[in-house]
């Protein structure tokens, strides 16, 4: 019998591992994305480190054996061991300057580099990780099919996994998941189309608004009742694709490239030709809005091709 490795991987939240910002807001939508690595150490032994904001994403996942909260004392408790395998899936200088003092055979993601003062990743096709949002326009894989190249394998179609079962009779038939977070609000779909997809659907179909905003456990069970979230780039497209839902993402200022392919997402881009998409801006300097361009009349027929 295979002797069970030991696996740390660190992922708090704090950077994206396609974005080149360190954030003191936890991005509770890349946590939960890099799940999907969970896949390839099923029957090994996993150390996941994580904020405290994220735990709740990643409590009661059935292969996450430790579960710690980034802080001193996880730190100097991780100094003690040795792992088989280390990922560093975090940009933050400080996580990669310390990770040098773990002792691991095998280690992938992101590491400070004494060489050249500077962080940078284990493998050299991967590089690009670090070049930050200009150079998303060259990304030409969705992030999952990155991420496993992140740590030497090939995306073979694995979801994200959430210790949440998901539910065999849902309320609702689509569920409009509206509200974005505060770093990118230009990822969010206008009011007034919101408004038309409703109108559009009409009385056939039960309709729900986003639920539990500060909530997330509350949040996740709003999802769980639904058959269809239609979503803007957000936290709510992981949720929902981690309980096997049918999603519809809207996109505009980020990179619809990343979450192309992947199991039960239909990406919808804006359809206006503007040559600085993705830009990543959290406000829009530009005349016309990209989110404006995606048509509620197409979402509308995507929806009901998937509640056939």
């Amino acid at each position: 019998m295979k002797t069970a490795r030991k696996v740390l991987i660190i992922k708090t939240g704090f950077s994206e591992f396609l974005d080149r910002g360190i954030s003191t807001t936890v991005s509770l939508g890349d946590v939960l994305i890099c799940t999907s690595l969970l896949h390839l150490y099923k029957k090994d032994e996993v150390t996941w480190v994580t904020d405290w904001q994220a735990r709740q994403l990643l409590q009661k996942n059935p292969y996450i054996h430790h579960l710690l909260i980034f802080g001193t004392k996880t730190l100097e408790h991780l100094k003690a061991q040795e792992f088989d395998i280390l990922i560093n899936l975090e940009k933050d200088i400080g996580i990669c300057t310390f990770l040098n003092q773990i002792k691991a055979k095998k280690s992938y993601g992101f590491y400070f580099n004494d060489a050249i003062h500077n962080i940078s990743t284990r493998r050299k096709f991967t590089q690009y990780l670090l070049a930050g949002q200009e150079n998303h326009k060259d990304i030409q894989k969705n992030a999952l099919e990155i991420l496993y190249e992140t740590v030497g394998e090939e995306w073979k179609g694995q979801g994200l996994i959430l210790g949440v079962k998901a539910s065999k009779k849902e309320h609702y038939d689509v569920g409009f998941n509206y509200a974005v977070g505060s770093k990118w609000p230009t990822k969010a779909w206008p009011q007034d189309h919101w408004k038309s997809l409703e109108n559009l659907l009409g009385k056939p179909y039960k309709i729900s608004w986003q639920q539990g905003h500060k909530n997330l456990s509350k949040y996740i069970e709003w999802i769980n009742d639904c058959r269809v979230i239609v979503t803007c780039d957000s936290l709510g497209q992981a949720v929902a694709q981690a309980l096997g839902k049918k999603v519809i993402t809207l996109y505009g200022p980020t990179n619809y490239v990343r979450m192309q392919g992947l199991p039960d997402v239909t990406v919808l881009p804006s359809t206006l030709k503007c040559p600085h998409m993705p830009c990543f801006l959290p406000v829009c300097k530009f005349d016309k809005f990209c989110m404006d361009y995606i048509s509620p009349e197409k979402v509308a027929q995507i929806c009901k091709e998937n509640l056939k």
